[in-house]
Order: C-alpha cells, then structure tokens, then sequence
C-alpha cells in the first residue's frame, strides 16, 4: 500500500470520530464506505442516535478496498452506500461487497441504497448483505434492531415477568441469529434471520407459547398443520420449508426469505395489463398445486403473495388452511380467518369454503391489479362483508371490459356459479390471452 494511499485511509477512518467526538469506552465501531464524506457524516450520525455505544469509522469505496482483512475484523459491521442509478453504477460497490463476504463472511455487511428497488435487493442479498434499506427512509428503530445483537448480550439476572416480555420483542431461538424484524401480527412475529445451515438468510415466523400471548393447544395444533401442510408442497410456487420446531418459549417456522416483499408492497404502485395477467396465471398455477394436495389455503390476499427477483410469486401463511378431508367438526372455530377485503361470502357466514373460495380471492386480488382498487370497500367491515354477500360485481373500465367474464365468474356469490377448478380458469385465462393476441395481430393498421 502507497504511503498516499494509507494517509487517504487515515483520513478518512478518523473523519466520523472528529465530528462526533471523542469515543467513549465500550464503544465499538462499524465502517461506513461510500465516496462522498457528508453522505457517510450523516448515516454515521444516525448510527449513533439508533445505538449510542456504536461509532463509525467512515472511507471512500478506493480506501475500502485497500483495507485488509484483518483491519476489517475490527469492526463489528460495515455499511456500504450504493448508488442504483445509473444501473451500472452498482457494479463497482457491488464487487466489494462479494469480495467482502467471500473474506470475512462472519462480518454483517448492510447495504443503504440510493436509487434502488426490490431487484437491487435482491441483488445485494444474494451476494451477501445481511440487511438493506433504501438510504432516504431508514427507520432508527429497524436500525437499532439489527445493531443490538452486535454489540449486547441478552440481558441477565430480570425478572420473570421482564424476561417474558423480552423473549417476545427479542426472541432466541438456538442456531439463529435475528437480524430483523419483517413482519408483525396480534400472534407471531417473522424476522430476518441467519442460520449457519443456511446459505441464506430465511424469513423465520415466531409464536410465543407464553407471556403477552398465550398460545393454546388450538394454536399449537394450527401450527403443526401449516407446518405439515408447507412440508408437502414441494413447488416452485409454494414457500420452501427449511425448518420447524418448539423451545420452551416459542414455536418457529424457517421459511425461504423473499427480499423482493410481497405483491401488496409491489400494488402500491400501478401494475400493468401484462403484469396483472401474468400474475393471475401464476396464482392459479399456486393454488391447482395446493387444491391438488385437498388444502384449502382460506387466506389467499397480495401479502401472501411474495416476489421473487424473477417477477415470479410464491404462495405463503398456510395458518387458514385446511384439508378438505378433516372431519367439519374439527374446523369448526367459530371465526372467519380470511381477510375482510378477500373473503368469500361463504366463509363469512361460517361455513368451510372448498378450492372454489380461494377462486373468489383470486378474483378479489385480479380485479385489485387491473383497477388499482378493491371491488368491494366500507366505512366498516360490516359494510365490507356486506358487498361480497350482496353487491353486484362492479363492472371493469371500458379498456378492460375483455376480463369482466373472468372477473363475474371468479367473483360469483355462489361458488356454484364460479369456475370448478383453478385448472379450469386456467384454461379460461389462456383461451382469452390466446383470442386477445389474434384480435391485436388481425387488427386493421392506422396509415401514417
């Protein structure tokens, strides 16, 4: 190394310590890499306001890649700042982050990206990143979490109560490390986690047993189900089960991990003609695979639908699910589990939906993606649930109107009036792709 470039180094790893101040004892230090100083200044300053004992060295991408392997083993993380746009930009920071992890692949590596989407994160999971976050809307909390077991080891010597609220915020679960928290219900929680037998990280879905929230022996049972029911789905449309089990605290499911989020995050912004009749097909490719193995998944809705960096979904949460084969008395819960938005009417006057009510929420997402709004809403879920049993289809916009036939069948009051099977509205979907593109070609041209 010259002695220019070690000075540059020097500068640049003391920069973030001038502006902050001296550093306290305890403190650790992540390194923050991207070329433009007031850049690193500021994610340096926000590092400290989510994790006070944590400082940041900051260096350009040239003195990064000058460091050595064991310079880096020094920190307890590095932040890499990415620029996504232009689309080759990436590829400089890109290489230094799989140099990184092929090196020092214990050393959590997170990726702020400028100018990024769900495929630049997909990308830098891929390659190793153990967490992203677009650089314009970190959370200081998410930031926090994914420090905190970096530099704290749990908490000893609290109370039983204390302990038992902690296990549900920070729960452990031998072999995994938490990296983040993903997702958030009344029951579960799914975080990011790591686990050496993995290559990559997986989507782990935690319950408590105790604590906040008791799980019952319903519950469990429910539990055991969806786990058995993924284990048999061996598709590529259907979430890989890694792994499933108890401690004496939680029940936990390691799934295949989607960085890419879920069809809900992707309706946030409009879909196109292609892309809703793309997607519509592969859903009903899912659920003749799920309806073939006689479950019923009771739950299908856009956040149970995860992306993939193909643009390809994959069907998740089989906690709804049932087997058509279960005797009724055993199902019988006394709640509608769908979704008020997505739920058939059948299943909200209680009575167990057959492959024919999943169709119904295929129909509800179908018409969500070609119309950028719901078919049926209310001021209040009775208003909502009171659309599906009684409100007439709405009528698709006039440059639309070729899937209204889909749509009226998929969303029949009666599943009678639906289409048999996900086979049959396949075939259905296919014929009418296959009659549009013949309209297209045989189209009269406009002369110029």
């Amino acid at each position: 190394m010259s002695t220019q470039t070690a000075t540059s180094i020097s500068a640049n790893l003391t920069a973030s310590a001038t502006v902050t101040g001296e550093r306290g004892r305890g403190t650790v230090l992540c390194l923050i890499v991207h070329d433009e100083l007031e850049l690193r200044l500021r994610l340096a300053g926000l590092v400290r306001r989510a994790m006070p004992k944590v400082d940041a060295d900051t260096v350009t991408r040239a003195g990064f890649d000058a460091i050595t392997v064991e310079r880096l083993r020094a920190y307890v993380a590095v932040m890499l700042i990415v620029e996504f746009s232009p689309p080759d930009a990436a590829a400089a920071s890109l290489g230094s982050l799989k140099r990184l992890h092929e090196q020092v692949p214990s050393l959590p590596v997170f990726v702020f990206a400028r100018g990024g989407n769900e495929r630049s994160a997909a990308r830098a999971m891929k390659l190793g990143a153990s967490d992203y976050w677009p650089i314009h809307s970190v959370i200081v909390g998410e930031l926090c979490s994914a420090l905190q077991p970096l530099v704290e080891p749990p908490a000893s010597g609290a109370g039983a109560t204390n302990a038992a609220v902690e296990r549900w915020r920070q729960p452990e679960v031998a072999g995994y490390t938490m990296m983040k928290k993903i997702a958030q219900s009344s029951a579960a929680s799914v975080y990011l986690a790591r686990n050496s037998d993995f290559p990559q990280p997986v989507a782990l879905k935690i319950e408590a047993i105790t604590g906040e929230h008791v799980v019952s022996e319903a519950d469990r049972e429910r539990f055991k189900k969806e786990c058995a029911i993924l284990s048999k789905l061996n598709h590529r449309s259907i979430a890989n089960v890694l792994d499933f089990g108890t401690t004496d605290d939680y029940l936990y499911l390691a799934l295949e991990y989607f960085p890419c989020g879920s069809l809900r995050e992707r309706l946030k912004h409009p879909v196109s003609e292609a892309d809703a009749v793309n997607y519509a097909h592969q859903i009903g490719e899912a659920l003749q695979i799920v309806h073939a193995a006689r479950v019923v998944h009771r739950d299908l809705k856009p956040s149970n639908l995860m992306l993939t960096n193909e643009n390809r979904l994959v069907l998740i949460d089989f906690g709804s699910a049932r087997t058509q084969f279960l005797p009724s008395e055993l199902a019988k819960g006394g709640d509608c589990t769908g979704t008020p938005y997505y739920v058939c009417p059948e299943q909200i006057e209680d009575q167990d939906p057959d492959a024919r009510g999943d169709l119904y929420s295929l129909g509800v997402v179908l018409y969500e993606m070609l119309c950028g709004t719901l078919p049926f809403m209310g001021k209040s879920v009775p208003d909502i649930l009171a659309g599906h049993r009684s409100a007439p289809v709405p009528r698709l916009p006039d440059n639309l109107a070729a899937y209204q036939s889909l749509i009226d069948r998929l969303l029949a009051k009666s599943p009678k009036d639906r289409y048999a099977s996900a086979a049959e509205f396949l075939d259905a979907l296919d014929a009418l792709r296959a009659e549009l593109v013949t309209l297209k070609i045989s189209k009269p041209q406009r002369s110029n």
